[in-house]
């Protein structure tokens, strides 16, 4: 199985209920590496009311069959090997926004 950063993936991290999806943000080196199993992610959770200042909201250029959105301001360390059911790519639009989002939350 193939992983490439900016793809959206389901796995179950430590302290979710049930499966949820994730934005690959890893480098590819990592990605690609077997001596590292653990890879970071953004969590996407569906819209309910408005997104929050830390959030990039994505849809269905992203994959999502609705509005959806990606949490900036906390990296989650995932397991690359229960990574299932890919999504996709999040459009380069949205990359660019993630992108932003992060350099302004952590001041990069």
């Amino acid at each position: 199985m193939k992983i490439r950063q900016w793809e959206v993936w389901k796995t179950r991290p430590p302290g979710f209920e049930k499966d949820h999806w994730f934005v690959i943000i890893s480098g590819q080196e990592r990605l690609d590496s077997l001596r590292h199993p653990q890879i970071n992610g953004l969590a996407c959770f569906t819209l309910r009311g408005s997104p929050f200042k830390t959030d990039v909201v994505l849809n269905g250029a992203d994959g999502f069959s609705s509005p959806t959105v990606c949490q900036c301001d906390l990296f989650f360390f995932l397991d690359k090997r229960k990574l299932h059911s890919s999504l996709g790519v999040v459009s380069w639009e949205r990359q660019q926004q993630i992108k932003s989002k992060l350099r302004e939350v952590f001041r990069l």
